[in-house]
């Protein structure tokens, strides 16, 4: 098997991996105002370590196939419409996403922007009539299948086919033009005569009794200037050759120090972070640094993921302070902290109790000292008093018992599960701020 063969499997949700998010952050250059431009080297690289460590998916194929199309141009196109072919063909009922509505969208989205690609730079779907009629072949497979699945909205792939069938059909009509052409030329005959026939008279086979006439002259064909050449000394060619493998050398490590190592460092960052560190460990899992990954995730802090937010806000306002996109962002961060954190109990109605509570419990101690007694009328207005704060708001705590008893007895807890989670989001967010508040004072 060839060394430039992969053979991979089908792969599962790489939205948690690192590399993934990498790829989706250089794709989304193209949405940017300012327009950088896309490292699809990078792009490409990173789908192939997906494609080895965790498979193949319907984002990752259609992200290379992007990739591969703006740096090989049609022979690249058409590697990763096979690629998509294959998946969508054969392996409809098992790739990811499963949603098919979330295959619907990324198969029109793929169709929109590399039909972008493609008619603006019309150089990159030029080839070989060979390689248009296998792209051609491939996007039918996945129109035809596109068509035979219930979809809501079938993506419109086939606007890919009509558009390299109209460039297959030009390119064989310029073929056959030039073709045409080629056979209307009339070229002039050359006509060798050795040096001995002196007059233009036929020479004529010698009869059976005669001798044989003798051997036609030897015609060997000499190119002018190569008669007085020397064959060429094997010096230069070894010594050429030792050259490019040097040059090549000196690309490979300017292309590792320019591409390789700036994501080994950014991999090296995401492994430092207890979130970050567990992730890539999934990816490659390692008995000796298990204990370490989990110990990491225990101790880490309970508001690590608002506090990363905040540190992407305070980037992002150094870098683009200028940018109402950036300033819109900031915005919603802001408004959504400030909306989850009022949603959060301040159970006021507790604190309320336990005075009211002490207020009556030395009223008791008094009315005892001085021998006077308590009406059962009051004990009933401090009972509903106190019955009233405590059926404000349930406590996390409550909740969490209720939830625990509930599955005890199997019964639904999604309602029960949905009120926690929006608490505990609640809470972190409002203890988040409070945090901010009391960093801002100091």
């Amino acid at each position: 098997m060839s060394d430039d063969t992969h053979i991979i499997k089908l792969g599962d949700d790489p939205r948690f991996l690192p590399e993934f998010s990498a790829i989706r952050e250089e794709i989304n250059k193209a949405n940017h105002p300012s327009q950088p431009e896309v490292n699809w080297r990078l792009v490409e690289s990173l789908a192939l370590t997906l494609f080895k460590s965790n498979g193949v998916d319907l984002h990752t194929a259609t992200y290379y196939t992007l990739a591969r199309t703006k740096i090989n141009g049609l022979s690249g196109f058409c590697e990763g419409c096979e690629l998509l072919a294959g998946l969508i063909t054969a392996e409809w009922e098992r790739f990811w996403p499963q949603n098919y509505q979330a295959r619907s969208d990324m198969l029109e989205w793929f169709n929109t922007r590399i039909g972008n690609i493609l008619r603006k730079n019309p150089a990159l779907a030029l080839g070989d009539i060979q390689l248009l009629y296998r792209t051609e072949r491939t996007l039918q497979l996945i129109c035809d299948k596109l068509q035979q699945v219930e979809l809501k909205r079938v993506p419109r792939v086939e606007n890919l086919l009509y558009f390299m069938q109209n460039i297959r059909k030009r390119t064989e009509a310029e073929q056959q033009a030039q073709s045409s052409q080629a056979h209307h030329y009339i070229s002039q005959t050359l006509v060798y005569m050795p040096d001995q026939i002196t007059h233009p008279e036929p020479v004529y086979s010698p009869l059976p009794s005669m001798e044989p006439v003798q051997q036609a002259p030897k015609v060997e064909v000499h190119f002018a200037g190569s008669e007085n050449k020397k064959r060429p000394s094997r010096k230069p060619v070894i010594g050429g050759f030792l050259a490019g493998i040097v040059c090549s050398a000196l690309v490979c490590g300017g292309l590792w120090w320019w591409q390789v190592a700036p994501l080994q460092k950014q991999i090296a960052l995401i492994r430092d972070t207890p979130q970050g560190g567990g992730a890539l460990w999934l990816t490659s899992p390692e008995l000796n640094t298990y204990p370490q990954r989990l110990n990491r995730l225990l101790n880490a802090a309970p508001l690590q993921a608002l506090e990363t937010g905040e540190h992407l806000t305070k980037t992002a306002a150094a870098i683009w302070p200028e940018n109402e996109q950036q300033q819109q962002t900031i915005a919603r961060w802001n408004s959504a902290l400030k909306l989850r954190a009022d949603n959060s109990p301040d159970l006021r109605g507790y604190l309320q109790l336990r005075q009211d509570m002490q207020a009556f419990s030395d009223l008791l101690v008094q009315r005892e000292k001085s021998k006077e007694g308590v009406t059962l009328s009051y004990l009933k207005t401090v009972a509903y008093q106190a019955e009233t704060l405590l059926n404000q708001t349930t406590p996390l705590e409550a909740l969490l018992t209720q939830l625990e008893e509930a599955k005890r007895q199997n019964k639904n807890t999604q309602t029960l599960e949905k009120t926690i989670n929006e608490r505990m989001d609640s809470l972190s967010s409002r203890y988040f701020l409070i945090k901010d508040i009391r960093q801002n004072d100091n």
